[in-house]
């Protein structure tokens, strides 16, 4: 199946298909790609006030932006309903005030998002022009990062001096590039990434566990195929696009047989899904020790005693330390119905959605992680935090990695974390997609924000730093920064119209190709390069076959 295959498109068959417990199967899919019926509500309507299947919402201006903050796309996963697949939302009476984020879902305290117990989190946010297109516009749909843990799409920026702005607000983006833009909070952690081996008995139609957070991007995913029209967007131009655990979990929907035809395009900032993903038995395995920390493992019936558990409880028995990022999937696991494989293994057999995809990485992803932490100063520092993290194969990480070859041994170690858990990964991906002659576009994002933190906590081109340049949701903080974001949001739009990145008076974007190896750097010129990290990625994907 590829990008020309159609989703569903009819709201009742969606939901009668939903209510009989499948959350889309793979045989599904396919049977789905026969109803061609129109969305409802396909026409573009004008003005903050929209009328959708399940009821009005009446959303703002802000400057020439619509904004529609906060709509329920799936039913609030309580109770019963707590790590279940996502179920429709009950039609509402009266106009729905859409002027506010939504909660956070359950998460505790991280660098970005604040902390939550609310479970009532399922919410998206639509920006569309002002006033409205005459003609449908590309889609783009993002997805929050946060290690699959924290974050959430209202998230407000930590680091000065922008701590008043929205991190994910895409109002300019729209405002500036023709385009509708969406965000979407899913489940996270205990609740996101769960996969009680119990849960597969709860249902005949979909006999999986886990992935619930991939589940509700997908639902979202849906719903703007079955909502999007109405707000001016094309829903047979959809691109998905995210940072972090968000680029981790773009790649998981591009070769999960449950997303295909939702979409059309794909961008993945920060984050492959080519290494580290959780097998059935140890994402059950995880679930399980949860279930005895909290006093249900000997139950009669211990999902229905999990899920009397409070969120408080659930969160202080979910253990998640940064030092998992080392080599990670984020939570991600082959349950057998999202991810019926391995992604390596789903692409190598070339089951994937064939669309357009770039996917880049950062300069200096590791260096955000090491915030706070007390820095090593030796050679023989270096080499027991390298055993640390990497075990047996330390001494091969540090034959890749001397520490005479960087300038002190902290920054061995950050090159090394941000090389093994994302940069590689990333293009570890890339390069498996294009060995299968996918359209894939790479990047490196070398930048380095001139801001008094990134110098002061020596950071470089950190992780996360390219966010606000693509989304254009901080002002520049130079005229040499407006230049790049300026590049970079139209070689984002212009590949959510066309499925190619290209932008006036600015440099080519080559294919990316394994042997070349060559990919567009991003900074404050454009320049394309050569073999960027190779060497170093080629042996973390020989990392990555002998752990997965």
């Amino acid at each position: 199946m590829n990008d020309t295959c159609k989703p569903p498109s009819s709201v009742s068959a969606a939901r009668r298909l939903s209510r009989s417990g499948t959350l889309f199967a793979a045989a599904a899919v396919a049977a789905w790609t026969a109803l061609f019926a129109p969305p409802a509500f396909a026409q573009i309507q004008q003005g903050t006030l929209i009328t959708l299947a399940d009821g009005q919402v009446q959303g703002h201006l802000n400057g020439t932006t619509r904004e529609f903050l906060g709509l329920p796309y799936a039913a609030p996963p309580t109770g019963t309903l707590r790590w279940r697949p996502p179920t429709p939302v009950t039609p509402w009476n009266g106009v729905l005030d859409a002027v506010s984020y939504s909660n956070s879902c359950p998460q505790t305290a991280a660098l970005i998002g604040v902390p939550s117990e609310n479970e009532d989190c399922l919410y998206l946010n639509v920006w569309t022009p002002d006033p409205a297109p005459a003609e449908p516009r590309p889609v783009m749909v993002w997805i929050h990062g946060g290690a699959n843990v924290a974050g959430s799409t209202g998230d407000l920026v930590p680091f000065p001096p922008y701590e008043s702005y929205h991190f994910y607000d895409a109002h300019n983006l729209v405002a500036t590039r023709d385009v509708v833009v969406v965000s979407m909070n899913y489940r996270l952690g205990v609740f996101g990434f769960f996969g009680h081996s119990d849960l597969a008995a709860e249902d005949s139609e979909f006999p999986y566990a886990g992935n619930q957070g991939l589940l509700d991007q997908r639902a979202a995913f849906q719903w703007v195929h079955d909502n999007i029209a109405a707000f001016g967007g094309d829903p047979n131009k959809v691109t998905i696009f995210g940072e972090s655990a968000g680029s981790f979990d773009v790649c998981a929907h591009v070769v999960s047989p449950l997303s295909r035809g939702l979409f059309h395009r794909a961008i993945s900032e920060s984050g492959g899904c080519t290494a580290g993903i959780a097998t059935m038995e140890q994402s059950a395995a995880q679930a399980a020790s949860i279930s005895t920390a909290v006093g249900c493992a000997p139950a009669p019936d211990e999902l229905a005693c999990l899920r009397a558990v409070p969120v408080a409880d659930l969160l202080s028995a979910f253990q998640f330390s940064e030092s998992e990022l080392a080599i990670t999937g984020l939570g991600i696991s082959v349950d057998g119905g999202f991810l019926p494989d391995h992604p390596r293994s789903l692409i190598g057999a070339e089951n994937f959605a064939h669309v357009p995809y770039i996917l880049g990485a950062n300069s200096d992803e590791g260096s955000l992680f090491f915030i706070g932490s007390t820095p090593i100063t030796t050679p023989a520092e270096y080499t027991a935090a390298l055993v640390n993290r990497y075990g047996s194969i330390a001494p091969q990480v540090e034959l890749m990695y001397p520490v005479g070859k960087f300038k002190s041994p902290q920054a061995a170690l950050i090159r090394v974390s941000g090389d093994a858990s994302l940069v590689c990964s990333t293009y570890d991906t890339a390069t498996r997609l294009a060995a299968k002659k996918n359209r894939t576009y790479v990047y490196n994002f070398a930048r380095v924000p001139p801001l008094p933190f990134v110098n002061l906590l020596d950071l470089g081109a950190f992780h996360g730093a390219e966010i606000s340049y693509a989304l254009g949701s901080l002002p520049p903080p130079s005229g040499f920064d407006a230049i790049l974001a300026g590049w970079m949001q139209e070689y984002w739009t212009r590949f959510a119209e066309k499925g190619v990145p290209k932008a006036k008076k600015a440099s080519g974007w080559p294919r990316f190709n394994p042997k070349s190896y060559k990919m567009l750097r991003l900074n404050t010129g454009l320049t394309k390069v050569k073999g960027f990290r190779k060497a170093e990625c080629e042996f973390w994907s020989s990392v990555y076959d002998q752990i997965n």
